[in-house]
């Protein structure tokens, strides 16, 4: 038979070998030889906290993807958002006037021509 050293993540360690199975309670300590049904509880132990863990593991993976999709879904909302507001400070920019027509208004674009919101756009694209 084949003699094992299995580190069991309580911090023990169990030695398997000629039907002769021993546990250790920390690494550096004396193994003490216990029966074979003690060695398959400590197997069986281990191996379902293993699961436990893997369990764990498998929901904050998919947490994660959840996290992951949303926010690449915010960041196409924000780039559109930001794509529209840019498209209307181009449109102002380049197309809005000034008229007496609307002295109680204040202007969407200064007196400048547009030349604030150019400069803004400049900002914006650097």
């Amino acid at each position: 038979m084949k003699e094992f050293k299995i580190n069991l993540s309580k911090g023990e360690v169990l030695y398997t070998g000629s039907y002769i199975c021993t546990l250790s309670k920390t690494a550096a300590s004396t193994p003490e030889q216990i029966s074979l049904e003690a060695a398959a509880e400590k197997l069986a132990e281990e191996v379902i906290m293993q699961q436990a863990m893997n369990r764990e593991h498998q929901r904050q993976q998919d947490v994660t993807v959840i996290q992951f999709r949303q926010a690449q879904e915010d960041i196409k909302l924000l780039q559109a958002e930001n794509k529209r507001y840019r498209n209307a400070l181009e449109f102002y920019a380049h197309e809005t006037t000034y008229t007496n027509e609307f002295e109680d208004c204040p202007p969407a674009v200064e007196l400048d021509g547009g030349q604030t919101a150019r400069k803004a756009l400049e900002g914006a694209a650097e």
